[in-house]
């Protein structure tokens, strides 16, 4: 029996996306350019306009790049007091972001508060939803996120 998730599919919009592009990018260069695509790399699911799907080797075909090596060192987690940027770690991908905000955060509380150690929340810092971390004693902000290249 074959197992889906070892086909390692997606619809081209993730596939854009997860290779830092543009969400439309694999359909502008499917429709462009069909003949750069791995053959029996790319098909489409469903009726009507149905779901355009690409494979891993498709995407690392069409772009020249592994995923990791797309979005090397795109992540970026920073400590910031009163709007200064005191420290920025890069990172290749949002789990090791996640670990390091972690660890940085729960570092940084037990230097100033800890008895919050309990209380360790991440959220969105601010509307645009584009800065994910804590708030640590006052003015303090232990952040990620994703930057473009």
């Amino acid at each position: 029996m074959t197992n889906l998730a070892d086909l390692e599919i997606m619809t081209f919009p993730e596939a854009s996306e997860k290779w830092n592009r543009e969400r439309t990018f694999v359909f502008q260069k499917y429709f462009r350019s069909p003949d750069e695509f791995l053959p029996g790399s790319v098909d489409v699911i469903g009726n009507g306009k149905g779901t355009w799907i690409i494979t891993r080797a498709g995407m690392e075909h069409l772009t020249g790049q592994t995923e990791k090596e797309a979005n090397a060192g795109l992540w970026r987690v920073f400590i910031e007091f009163d709007f200064r940027i005191l420290d920025e770690h890069r990172c290749d991908s949002e789990g090791e972001a996640k670990s390091l905000l972690e660890k940085l955060a729960r570092k940084e509380l037990m230097k100033r508060s800890p008895k919050q150690l309990d209380q360790l929340e991440f959220s969105y810092l601010d509307k645009q939803k584009r800065n994910y971390g804590i708030r640590v004693a006052g003015n303090t902000l232990i952040y990620l996120k994703k930057v473009n290249k």
